[in-house]
């Protein structure tokens, strides 16, 4: 009996596979259970307390090295009679998932596959998760055809589909209203920016006081040392706030400026909703999505350049990872090409 277990550690891929878990419980064509392992201390956005809880020790001395372990043995508790895992990105909750699959011969389903910089240095170690879990996924669901094409390349085991990305599925049901305001939104996270965040501070508060008329807002990231540097130093025309829920966070995006952001994720959604992001890397694996939606950087010092030559105007959406039926794509998938 097919039996799948759906996977998820962290809040970007919770999002992404929502809409997928939605479609499942509307269905219920498959037998499934789905397991949260708890990769972040708390994800906002759940509600639902039927899902599997996994707790993972995020405070641990030795975390990078401890939480393969917990994961492994984690899942071996839960996964019993599992025919097939479904994972989605590039964490450590999906790398362990799907060896955890592969060494006990349960096929593996990858969403969001075939993303890449080559660098596995950026993004760390999101990169080499990556293009490890395509070598042992059995099959792929890539957002855009080059994504099928470089799997291709690469010589990856296992069927290969262009579906799009889930998370437009989830930004299309809230009927987002696109308009220009007058709010720029900032998120940074990434662990190989972490070393940088002083200099990324210097520059924004010369940005934020040279532009008075707009009001400028940083997410904060959950991690605490990286909070303590940035109340320490940020200017105070710049607001701090706290993580919202997706759907607040997606009408922030849908009704500002524009972004600045380290975030993969986010370039995706606002691209979507047609604003223009300064993307905080010199290479992103989204690359599918070009000027004038997003623009790398190749330092902090050419920011404001950037930022003062930002078109004043909203875009048309870019459609360039689907219309945000994506899920379904995935789901109709399952049932008629996947489990003959």
């Amino acid at each position: 009996m097919v039996f799948f277990s759906i996977i998820f550690g962290t809040r970007p891929e919770y999002l992404k596979l929502k809409p997928i878990i939605n479609i499942f419980e509307k269905e219920k064509y498959f037998n499934y259970q789905v397991i949260y392992i708890q990769q972040h201390e708390t994800i906002v956005d759940i509600s639902d307390n039927s899902y599997i809880k996994l707790p993972i020790n995020i405070l641990s001395n030795h975390r990078m090295e401890d939480i393969g372990i917990q994961i492994l043995s984690g899942l071996q508790k839960h996964l019993d009679g599992s025919t097939h895992l479904i994972i989605q990105g590039d964490t450590a909750s999906v790398f362990y998932s799907a060896l955890y699959g592969f060494q006990n011969k349960i096929k593996v389903i990858h969403i969001e596959a075939g993303l890449r910089t080559y660098d596995l240095e950026k993004p760390y170690p999101e990169e080499a998760y990556r293009q490890m879990v395509s070598r042992i996924a059995s099959y792929h669901f890539t957002p855009h055809i080059e994504c099928e094409q470089l799997l291709k390349e690469e010589k990856v085991c296992g069927e290969i589909y262009t579906v799009g990305n889930t998370i437009l599925d989830l930004i299309k049901s809230y009927n987002l209203k696109v308009v220009k305001g007058n709010k720029v939104l900032i998120t940074f996270h990434r662990r190989e920016n972490w070393d940088k965040v002083l200099d990324f501070i210097k520059v924004i508060n010369g940005i934020a006081n040279n532009n008075i008329h707009l009001q400028f807002i940083w997410y904060l990231h959950p991690n605490k040392e990286l909070q303590k540097i940035v109340k320490e130093h940020i200017s105070s025309v710049i607001m701090l706030e706290e993580p919202m829920n997706h759907i607040e966070f997606s009408k922030e995006i849908a009704s500002c400026y524009t972004l600045l952001t380290d975030s993969g994720g986010i370039q995706e959604e606002a691209s979507f909703l047609g604003k223009q992001t300064i993307v905080l890397r010199k290479t992103t694996e989204r690359n599918h999505i070009q000027y004038p939606y997003i623009q790398t950087i190749e330092s902090f010092e050419n920011i404001e350049e950037i930022f003062n030559n930002l078109l004043k105007e909203n875009l048309s959406e870019c459609n360039v990872y689907g219309n945000g039926n994506s899920s379904e794509r995935i789901y109709e998938l399952l049932k008629s090409h996947i489990l003959l």
